[in-house]
């Protein structure tokens, strides 16, 4: 398993929710456009192959495939949120 960090830009409101909900299945929103997935190079791929099959050409997404000690870097601030609902702990991605 690898950790990526996946940001993108989408232009039209409808393609924009289907790719949120396509990153739903795969891995954790961590603001609006940005989520963090655990994930094979297999897994990826399926994920990029149906993101491709969606965007048009003036979207885009960035996969950042983040090595296990930054991953471990990481610093996590203010109200985290667990599928929609409120969680104790805080956090802050920088």
């Amino acid at each position: 398993m690898k950790h990526w960090l996946v940001i993108y830009d989408i232009r039209n409101e409808k393609r924009l929710h289907r790719v949120a909900k396509t990153m739903e299945r795969y891995g954790t929103r961590v603001q609006k456009s940005v989520f963090e997935i655990e994930a094979g190079n297999k897994t990826i791929k399926r994920l990029r192959n149906q993101v491709n099959d969606i965007i048009e050409s003036e979207d885009f997404v960035v996969y950042f495939d983040i090595c296990e000690r930054d991953w471990q870097k990481r610093m996590k601030y203010g109200p985290k949120k667990f599928k929609g609902k409120p969680c104790d702990k805080e956090y802050l991605i920088i």
